[in-house]
């Protein structure tokens, strides 16, 4: 099996150009969840298995991984659960209808340590425009990251963009609210390592 990469740059000229983005579509009356940067989508999974009557969409930047997931869920019978090929910091508008997205995860961001490569952090204030425009009146946005300075950032633009804190402004939640967990959150339970979590409404 070929070496997938881990970290894309999302800022690539022709990951800013994918021509072939899907429009989600959902039966009337159906929810949509979509988490972003799914991987190979294994949070979906733990979700779609105790809902089947939603649909659970994951958007992927490296399309290698999208056909992995794709794949899985095929075998798995999970016909609620899609990844796509896409790139979050530009394609949301075209993949989903305003108001459409009852909730949306964002699930450990890659980090891009270095300065000259922060500005390839996809939590600005262009993706929580999209993502605001996406939501259903009361959505819910939830993300996790175990980079504390990513999480304060995240927390700056939402609180600046007129999102609701959950709990009260400026205050991380404590726990996960889902019966679902990625593959890096388990692997920061097992080491111990403290994870940052945001759980924010549309106004």
């Amino acid at each position: 099996m070929r070496r997938v990469r881990q970290h894309v740059n999302p800022l690539k000229s022709d990951l800013l150009e994918i021509e072939d983005v899907p429009r989600i579509e959902v039966a009337p009356g159906q929810r949509l969840e979509v988490e972003l940067g799914s991987a190979e989508a294994h949070f979906l999974i733990d979700l779609a298995g105790a809902d089947p009557a939603a649909l659970f969409v994951g958007v992927e930047i490296r399309r290698e991984v999208v056909w992995r997931a794709n794949r899985r869920c095929a075998a798995l019978g999970l016909a609620n659960v899609r990844s796509v090929f896409a790139n979050m910091s530009v394609d949301l508008p075209r993949l989903f209808a305003p108001s459409s997205v009852r909730r949306f995860h964002l699930n450990f961001p890659d980090p891009w340590w270095k300065s000259r490569q922060q500005k390839r952090r996809v939590v600005g204030a262009g993706l929580v425009r999209d993502i605001q425009q996406a939501l259903a009146p009361r959505g819910e946005l939830f993300v996790e990251t175990d980079i504390f300075d990513i999480a304060l950032d995240a927390m700056a633009v939402l609180e600046d963009a007129g999102f609701d804190n959950a709990l009260a402004p400026w205050s991380f939640f404590p726990r996960n609210p889902y019966d679902a967990r990625s593959r890096r959150e388990r692997q920061c339970e097992m080491e111990g390592a403290r994870i940052w979590r945001l759980l924010y409404h549309k106004a």
